[in-house]
């Protein structure tokens, strides 16, 4: 969590709690005042995950519109810069390593929410002997070798 209040005191955000059961969601951010707002009382690791999905939400500048499949389009990225903040590779393969493919023990065994670890595994591509991290068009953010 530390990791997230400096990036957020270095984005010039300020994170609040308030109640957000009425917007049916654990958290939510304003780009424009630089505010997110948390559900109070959650769980650490799903406290986590969403401070950093609306980290990544105000990075990139959201807003939600009226229309849905861009508002998907953003939540999806979201997840995947959230994933990528907070799993690293190695600790990703010694909790496949230990949980086989249930994305729910592989979640708990990381400290994120399931829905991370999907976007994390959205964003692997293997090829040969090869996991590419992030891959598209010939590019990749990371490659490693594996049996």
């Amino acid at each position: 969590m530390d990791r997230l209040y400096h990036l957020a005191e270095s984005l010039g955000v300020r994170i609040e709690y308030a109640d957000l059961t009425w917007l049916g969601r654990d958290g939510d951010c304003n780009t424009r005042t630089r505010v997110i707002r948390l559900q109070p009382g959650m769980l650490y690791r799903l406290e986590r995950s969403v401070l950093a999905h609306e980290l990544a939400h105000m990075i990139r500048g959201d807003r939600r519109s009226i229309f849905g499949h861009y508002d998907a389009k953003d939540e999806a990225r979201a997840d995947e810069w959230a994933a990528h903040f907070l799993i690293d590779m190695s600790d990703y393969e010694a909790a496949e390593a230990k949980c086989g493919n249930k994305i729910d023990a592989i979640a708990e065994e990381l400290d994120v929410m399931d829905d991370l670890v999907e976007a994390y595994e959205r964003t692997l591509a293997r090829i040969g002997d090869f996991l590419y991290v992030g891959a598209k068009l010939g590019h990749y953010e990371a490659k490693y070798e594996v049996a």
